[in-house]
This record gives C-alpha cells, sequence and structure tokens, in this order.
C-alpha cells in the first residue's frame, strides 16, 4: 500500500515506487491494463480486489508495466509508469466499481478510487481498497463462488480451513469491540475511569476504529500532543482543558466542576481508540436532548479528524451509550405535547445501535440519526424532532 493518506497520493509517488523497484506483495499489485470485459479478466479483478479485502487491504495500481524474466513471466517488480492510453478516467472507475458491486457479496465498504494525470500514455488509476470488517468477502461470478487472500507471495484462493478461520476471525472482531464497550462502560458506573466525575447521568461516546481489534496498533503519543486544542477538547460548553499523558494514552479533561472532579474529558488510547465523556446535559429530572444532541454532532467529527491526523482511517464504529438516565423525561418547548407524550426512562444504561462509519466525508449527521432516535424513544418519542420526516437535521 502507498504509505500516504489515499487524497495526498500524486504523480510522484507513483514514480518513487518505480524508482525505488517496490515489490507486488501483500499490500500491493500492478497492472500494465484494466481488467477487460471478458469472464476470465472479470474474474481476475474481483479475485484481486476480495484478497485484499480479505487480508490487510492494499492498492490495485493501474497503469504500471512491470519487469518480466527471461521466460516472459511477470516479476512483480514495476519497470516503468507508462499509464493507461486513450481512457475515459471516471467512466472507467465507475465500471470497476460496479463490477465490485455485483460481483462481490458482502459488499466491500470503503474502496476509494482516483485517477493520476500526468504519465506518457495517460492516466494511472488507484483502487485502494481497505482491510474490511465485513469479511470474508466471496466472488460470486458465472455461478462460481470463491474466496481468496493475500500473503506476501500475492493472492490465493482459501481452503475450507482458511475459509473457517476468516469466519471465526470476523466474528471475534466485534467480540472484541463488544467487550472494550462493555468493560468501559462497567468501569465508569464503577467511578473506574481516567478522571474522578461528576456523580450525574454521563453520555459515553466511542470510537471504534477497526483496525485498532483486527491487528496490534499502537499510535504516537506525542504526534498526538502536537494535534490541534480545538479538534481535542472534551464535550461541553468551552472551558479550560488539562492535557496529560496516562497509562492508557493521552487525556483531555476540563477543569471545571467541583475539585478534584470535572465533568467531561476526552481519552484516546495507544490502539487508536477514543473515549469520550460528558455529564453536562440534565437538569433536575430533564434530559436537556438540544445540547446533547448539538456536542455529539460537534464531537463526532473533531475526534474523526484526530484519528485521521494520526493515520488511523476509517472503517470504524461510533457507540453511544448513556449511563445513570433512569427516570430523565425529554422535554421540549411545547409542553402540551411533552406532557402527552414524554415517558421517564425506564433503564439506567442505555446501549444505543453502533454507527458504521466507511469512508472520510462521511455525513456524521445522517448516521448518528438512528442512534440519537433511539435516545428519543426511550422517553416515548417516535423519533428526533431534531430531524424532519426526510431524516434532514433541522437543528436542537
Amino acid at each position: 500500500m502507498i504509505p500516504k493518506e489515499f487524497d495526498a497520493i500524486g504523480k510522484e509517488d507513483i514514480e518513487v515506487l518505480v524508482a525505488n523497484a517496490v515489490s507486488e506483495g501483500r499490500t500491493i499489485e500492478y497492472k500494465e491494463q484494466l481488467p477487460g470485459s471478458t469472464d476470465d479478466h472479470r474474474r481476475e479483478f474481483l479475485a484481486d480486489a476480495s484478497s485484499f479485502a480479505n487480508a490487510g487491504g492494499g492498492d490495485l495500481i493501474y497503469g504500471i508495466r512491470e519487469k518480466r524474466d527471461a521466460n516472459g513471466k511477470p516479476t512483480g517488480l514495476p519497470e516503468t509508469a507508462e499509464g493507461l492510453p486513450g481512457v475515459n478516467a471516471d467512466a472507467e472507475k465507475r465500471r470497476l466499481e460496479e463490477m465490485l458491486r455485483s460481483g462481490i457479496d458482502p459488499r466491500i465498504p470503503a474502496i476509494r478510487p482516483k485517477h493520476i494525470d500526468g504519465f506518457p500514455a495517460g492516466p494511472v488509476i488507484v483502487l485502494r481498497i481497505p482491510k474490511s470488517w465485513a469479511s470474508p468477502h466471496m466472488v460470486i461470478f458465472k455461478n462460481q463462488s470463491r474466496f481468496f487472500s493475500r500473503t506476501s507471495a500475492g493472492k490465493h484462493q482459501l481452503d475450507v480451513r482458511e475459509i473457517r478461520a476468516a469466519f471465526a476471525a470476523s466474528e471475534s472482531l466485534g467480540d472484541r469491540m463488544t467487550a472494550f464497550r462493555a468493560d468501559r462502560v462497567a468501569k465508569l458506573l464503577a467511578s473506574e475511569g481516567p478522571m474522578p466525575l461528576e456523580p450525574s447521568p454521563k453520555v459515553i461516546l466511542h470510537l471504534l476504529p477497526v483496525s485498532a481489534f483486527a491487528e496490534a496498533t499502537a499510535i504516537d503519543l506525542k504526534a498526538a500532543q502536537k494535534l490541534s486544542n480545538h479538534d481535542f477538547q472534551p464535550m461541553g460548553p468551552p472551558h479550560s482543558y488539562g492535557p496529560q499523558f496516562n497509562f492508557d494514552g493521552y487525556l483531555v479533561s476540563s477543569e471545571i466542576g467541583k475539585p478534584p472532579l470535572c465533568d467531561s474529558y476526552v481519552q484516546l488510547f495507544r490502539n487508536g481508540t477514543i473515549e469520550a465523556v460528558w455529564s453536562g446535559f440534565t437538569r433536575e429530572k430533564a434530559l436537556l436532548i438540544g445540547p446533547l444532541e448539538r456536542e455529539l454532532l460537534q464531537g463526532v467529527p473533531r475526534y474523526l479528524k484526530i484519528l485521521r491526523d494520526l493515520g488511523i482511517e476509517p472503517p470504524l464504529f461510533v457507540v453511544l451509550s448513556l449511563v445513570g438516565v433512569k427516570a430523565l423525561l425529554i422535554i421540549t418547548s411545547d409542553e402540551r405535547q411533552w406532557r402527552l407524550v414524554s415517558k421517564p426512562i425506564d433503564r439506567d444504561v442505555l446501549l444505543l445501535p453502533e454507527v458504521s462509519i466507511e469512508e472520510s466525508g462521511s455525513n456524521t449527521s445522517e448516521l448518528l440519526r438512528p442512534a440519537l432516535d433511539t435516545i428519543w424513544q426511550a422517553s416515548g418519542w417516535p423519533r428526533s424532532l431534531g430531524y424532519d420526516d426526510h431524516g434532514k437535521r433541522v437543528g436542537s
């Protein structure tokens, strides 16, 4: 895989691959031509793409000629970046995406294509295929079903034992995420978080990158210290912050409340997971849904930017948990309406459904709506009134 954020890849990065003779392997594959329209070409393309998704992810690069040995066989080493002659890059990217949609099950999330101009014969097309949280992916083409993965030697078809192991690994990935969330919620309920918090209801926001649970990942904590203070701030109204390293990673907490208590913090864990906690969204028996929704909708993009700046890309999951909320009511400005509709929340802990973010630039307001709907529904409302009937955000 080209060691660079995808949007920043340019002509010089392709030229470096050739100049340094970077060989094909587990995370990169060169193609001189785009896949044609024959069955063999389509089947080969689908096998290449699914093998990356079922392994560690990687880049398919079209427009690179490989060196050949004395027998005329490709060596896996790039010889020159000529580009693709006579192609409509945008049309070809759409064609590749359509083949992937119809030829692989389940669909591979967050595939990103781009073309790079400036080569002698035409553009180079790069297809970045991430490691998938929904693997294993199966090639379904002409009544044939096959699973592929990759090693340093390239792609290979999985046997029955390997297929069984791939399904087990996918299930264990979800189990590890669920266990992490349950453990963190339990610790906060037992007042064992990184900071002593005000004894009031809390919202717990977790951003769980798939990479943090699928493989051994360790981020550069010193790089986290250099990130923007605007991005690395807890939820809640603006106030002073206390940044510090701790055993789990890097922590920024509010400095308001009754010392030594605080009302919010954001914890970056060493594997790239983020936990943000805030306790300032209630008053007496009321859940102040407007401020809560606002802080979540502003906080999630900030924390996604932190991860992106640290080199951690989607796919990832956003999960919300509310604790200490039993008997709270969601009250609106229309007194008659809320008296008719709003009911006390009937449990102390709400574990809201997870939200999947498959690619950078996703509309987080739209993606978070089902989770916010669930909060309102816990108090008797049919959905969040912060959205219109068509799911468009309309405000608090």
